[in-house]
């Protein structure tokens, strides 16, 4: 049982980081974007 029971940690450790990194991934690309801004507001 014990063996059982730290499998399943281990697994959802390696599950919850992979699913951290993918989400950091994409923010970070998200971040870059920067529209243009019009002539109006750049006074």
């Amino acid at each position: 049982m014990k063996k059982i029971m730290s499998k399943l940690i281990i697994f959802t450790v390696t599950t919850l980081l992979f699913l951290a990194s993918v989400t950091a991934a994409s923010a970070c690309l998200i971040s870059h974007y920067q529209p243009v801004v019009p002539e109006a507001l750049r006074k």
